[in-house]
């Protein structure tokens, strides 16, 4: 019998309309895991459980697992991030599962990876990650926040048109570097040139940037060129604004 059998043997005849988190939560449990789990904590911190010791390992264990059905749900990921920053768990472990991938092992697959996670030295300094099992039961971690930002920028080109207006504010700008960025009201960061710059006040203005600076601006979408940030082009001071904004 392969490692994990029994414990599949034991709780593969669940109803197939079962919760994932719920059948991950009873796999952990077959498996020797101690968890902590109530509904009021998944609501307010989107983790479903959280494992805190494992039968015959002598090690400190602190694991929040939030489980999900979806791939690459943008808001979903972001609010999860927003609770591992927080400092609720020491680690913080995101797995996207599917009803095909439990049925083909991906709860002995869910087990191992997160045991991983915890012990593997690869992780050591790795406070929040993602996991994807997929339906052959095959995975990959990966990292949530750099999954976010990418989802952000495809989120960008599905919402914005090239060229469209948007206003922000200059946050930060490298003189010597010749670069800075522009966050909108909304968050979105975007990077710009001072070659995308094309009022000639701010040009003189950005050289003289002090970190803490905020510059009110007018701007145009200009795509994210497969960059980390969406570029702002056509760079402007708003209509009558000329003077600086802390």
């Amino acid at each position: 019998m392969a490692i994990g059998d029994d414990v599949t043997n034991k709780i593969g005849h669940q109803p197939a309309g079962r919760d994932l988190a719920q059948q991950l939560r009873a796999y952990f449990e077959q498996a020797g895991a101690h968890l902590e789990f109530d509904e009021t904590f998944e609501q307010k911190y989107l983790l479903d459980f959280t494992m805190t010791r494992i039968e015959k390992v002598h090690a400190h264990v602190n694991l929040g697992v939030h489980v999900t059905a979806s791939v690459d749900d943008l808001d979903e990921q972001q609010q999860f991030v927003q609770t591992s920053k927080r400092g609720i768990v020491l680690k913080a472990i995101y797995v996207e599962l599917t009803d095909t991938s439990v049925a083909a092992g991906g709860l002995l697959v869910a087990f191992g990876a997160c045991l991983a996670f915890l012990f593997d030295r690869r992780y050591a300094q790795s406070k929040a990650i993602g996991m994807r099992i997929n339906e052959d039961c095959s995975f990959h971690f990966f990292d949530i926040e750099d999954n976010i930002e990418r989802l952000q920028r495809m989120s960008f080109d599905e919402e914005l048109d090239i060229g469209e207006d948007l206003g922000g504010r200059v946050i930060a700008y490298f003189t010597e570097k010749g670069f800075g960025f522009i966050q909108t009201d909304d968050e979105r960061k975007f990077f710009f040139h001072i070659a995308n710059v094309v009022d000639d006040d701010l040009r003189a203005r950005l050289p003289a940037y002090v970190p803490g600076e905020i510059i009110p601006v007018d701007f145009q979408y200009g795509g994210n060129d497969g960059k980390k940030y969406p570029k702002a082009i056509n760079v402007s001071l708003p209509e009558g604004n000329g003077t600086d904004s802390h």
